[in-house]
């Protein structure tokens, strides 16, 4: 007999595509859903949030979009005005106006800045405490070849929004082994010096020992003089820095070390104290208040943890973080400032920081001994957060690489009633009509994709809802604009093998048995429901939960943070252990960021393919017949562009497959409006411009000395391919995944075999 398909992608190994034939699912699944007319769905209930989230966010400047922005200052001198930085190398001017129209460009230095890696670029911007009366500002920046400039400029005389671009005094140069870790943060302390925070060099485990070596400017927080100049600098080293006139043994400009990536630097306005958040590598991202001579602990320590299982003793003059968070709810720490402003009466003093891939947003409240008393998550943004920064009032904003500009604002309603009313249980969210049978209700929507997310060769069913017809914007080469009150499924399965064989090999197993096509018996196991995830787009914007089902599979419980379980896994005629990461809320929205559009399978080159009940049909004109789109195609689907159908790479060009792996798996990350720019991953741009054949690794290697992102004709020396090979720190995908991806792999390597002869 032929498996029945039921939106139910078969990824895996062959013999993980014949456990699918498990009748009794497969048929409850065929029986439900997918109305021959639409039905709308009520997604009251998972509009809110099962935890009380008292913040959210608000375009500040509606009518400004800017490049990738890592910064947002002022002047303070009295003129209101906001600047912005972009990484690209151009700084804007514009009156702080929630109404501005246009911005003027103050700065423009992309000629010199370098962006060849992720985090090199334009990076910093600070105003001289007098910059009213002699007009000098500074700049960090990234050059070629790889270094970090720290420059002097001066204001146009005759325009206060325009530079002298021919002012620039270069006060140091500082050598960078690696494209990531720049740092780049500098801001002028109440003492009227200037900090500079930088990485240790990048790569990945400081591999030089930068953290704890003296005599490098690396990993470390400067305080330099821009007033004054000792012999032979272009500024002064205070007396009073704790490493001055150590001579040889340490380098002078160093106020604090021990730091992997200092991002972002504030002052407290009232206090003086310096915060910076410090990016971590794997494990643990944290927060730091900044002392005199201290050793924050990199890379002997990684938030409160030895980096290394078995470590040294950690040594005594280590300063632990005032917080740390875990990888579940983060990946990039982005320091933030401790806010004064008149808006959020409530949350004056405290110290906000985020994380730039998840959104999240902090508050960390400290007393009069500096004891903690507050450290909680107070918005969930879904936003790239950059930067925060705070205008000459002392209002807090939030540069994201959405492009725009935002700010915090206090939630309206009843937030602890409206947690309440969350369903816990995916029984309660109204999306099954018989959820221990799994038979969806008659709202839901079946779908089918091409080429399927990698997720340990699991078994996937896809469905999503609407709240009204005719309210799906098409787009034929983006994703598929889903409007408020939407809500996407998808139930992860496994084939599970819930207890151990019996002994006697003549013994009835008590599971079903099944045999492969090709002969061979598989190990008898059921295909286990582990997970159905939603991803809801609400009024705040989009939302991801995990529902781990119970062991019964009656039903599933909303998950509270992450897990991972360890299952024996049918394969072959083997059993195998395989861990099974379940995603946190913050975990989903790593993937589903504004840059990919927030969803990512529903895009018209996925969804172009046989109907899954009805071959004959194409999928897309089942969805123009159901009357969901709000401006349909026109013409036959044929007409629009398709991914080649990953269940049947054998008759498929090497190159779209391959190209088409890398634009579901990882474009939601590595294009140009999305988190990673370099290399951009979209299936539909040119190869020479996706930056990936002969290109140098922005982010260290894991591959052999020598390595390219892509090195034509030769697999092992291309770190795309290490990369995917690999499980563990540096994987990609980065996250939920602890199995290769072999058949990728496989194609990946013939790909880059056939890229040869390319020019």
């Amino acid at each position: 007999m032929m498996p029945v398909r039921f939106g139910l992608d078969q990824s895996g190994p062959p013999i993980v595509g014949t456990i699918l034939t498990l009748f009794g699912l497969l048929a409850t699944l065929a029986t439900a859903g997918d109305s021959p007319r639409f039905i709308p769905y009520d997604a009251s209930r998972l509009m809110g949030s099962p935890v009380p989230i008292p913040l959210d966010t608000e375009v500040a400047y509606p009518n400004l979009k800017f490049e990738r922005p890592v910064e947002l200052t002022h002047a303070g001198d009295g003129s209101n005005r906001v600047f912005i930085v972009e990484q690209r190398g151009l700084i804007h001017v514009f009156p702080n106006a929630a109404d501005v129209k246009s911005t003027r460009v103050f700065l423009d230095i992309r000629k010199v800045v370098s962006r060849d890696g992720n985090e090199e670029g334009l990076l910093g911007l600070a105003f001289h405490p007098n910059y009213r009366q002699n007009g000098l500002f500074y700049v960090y920046y990234s050059t070629r070849p790889r270094a970090s400039i720290l420059s002097e400029y001066r204001v146009s005389q005759t325009d206060p929004n325009r530079a002298d671009i021919g002012s620039e005094r270069v006060l140091m140069t500082i050598a960078q082994p690696f494209g990531n870790h720049n740092g780049g943060s500098i801001k002028f302390g109440p003492d009227r010096y200037l900090y500079i925070g930088l990485g240790d060099g990048g790569a990945a485990n400081d591999p030089f020992g930068n953290g704890q070596n003296l005599k490098t400017l690396l990993a470390s927080i400067l305080r330099i003089d821009v007033d004054h100049r000792s012999p032979g600098k272009q500024y002064a080293i205070p007396k009073d820095n704790p490493f001055a006139g150590h001579g040889d043994r340490a380098r002078g400009e160093i106020w604090a070390y021990g730091i992997r990536n200092a991002w972002r630097l504030s002052f407290d306005r009232k206090t003086g104290q310096l915060w910076t958040g410090d990016v971590g590598q794997n494990r643990y991202e944290e927060v730091n208040r900044i002392t005199r001579g201290g050793n924050y602990g990199w890379n002997i320590r990684e938030g409160f943890h030895p980096f290394q299982t078995g470590d040294a003793k950690r040594p005594n003059e280590i300063i632990d973080p005032l917080v740390e968070y875990f990888r579940h709810e983060g990946v990039s720490v982005t320091g933030g400032l401790v806010y004064r402003g008149k808006r959020l009466p409530d949350y004056r003093g405290a110290y906000f920081y985020g994380d730039y891939v998840s959104g999240n947003v902090w508050i960390v409240r400290l007393n009069d001994k500096n004891q903690i008393v507050d450290n909680r998550k107070v918005a969930r943004t879904g936003l790239n957060i950059a930067a925060f920064g705070d205008d000459e009032s002392g209002e807090m904003y939030l540069c994201a690489f959405d492009g725009q500009i935002h700010r915090l604002r206090k939630k309206a309603g009843d937030l602890e009633a409206i947690a309440q009313q969350f369903p816990r249980k995916l029984s309660e969210t109204g999306l099954f009509a018989d959820t221990a049978a799994e038979r969806p209700a008659a709202c839901m929507i079946s779908y089918d994709i091409n080429v399927p997310l990698w997720s340990d060769s699991a078994s996937k069913s896809r469905f999503f809802t609407l709240p009204k017809a005719a309210s799906v914007h098409f787009d034929a080469t983006k994703a598929l604009g889903f409007p408020v009150g939407a809500v996407l499924a998808k139930t992860f399965y496994l084939p599970v093998v819930s207890e151990p064989p019996p002994k006697d090999k003549h013994a009835a197993h008590p599971t079903a048995d099944l045999r492969s096509p090709t002969g061979r018996d598989a190990p008898t196991a059921p295909l286990r429901r582990l997970e159905t995830r939603l991803i809801v787009h609400t009024p705040d914007g989009w939302n991801g939960y995990t529902y781990v089902w119970n062991q019964a599979q009656t039903d599933a419980v909303l998950l509270d943070g992450a897990r991972t379980v360890r299952y024996q896994v049918a394969d072959g005629n083997s059993v195998h252990p395989q861990d099974w990461y379940y995603p946190s809320q913050s975990d989903c929205m790593a993937c589903h960021v504004p840059g990919a559009g927030f969803v990512l399978g529903p895009r018209t080159r996925q969804l172009n393919r046989p109907d899954r009940a009805d071959p004959s049909v194409n999928q897309l004109d089942r969805f123009r017949h159901l009357g969901i789109f709000s401006n349909p195609f026109q013409g036959a689907p044929a007409q629009l562009e398709a991914y080649p159908d990953w269940r049947s790479a054998a008759d498929q060009p090497v190159d779209k497959m391959a190209r088409a792996y890398l634009d579901a798996n990882c474009a939601m990350c590595h294009s140009r409006h999305s988190i990673v720019q370099v290399p951009d991953l979209r299936f539909d741009l040119p190869l020479e411009r996706m930056k990936l054949l002969g290109r140098q690794t922005g982010q260290g290697r894991i591959g052999p000395a020598g390595v390219k992102i892509i090195t034509p004709g030769d697999p092992m020396r291309s770190e795309l391919l290490h990369r995917i090979s690999r499980r563990g720190p540096r994987q990609m995908p980065p996250l939920a995944t602890n199995q290769d991806d072999l058949k990728a792999i496989r194609i990946l390597m013939r790909w880059i075999d056939s890229l040869a002869d390319h020019p």
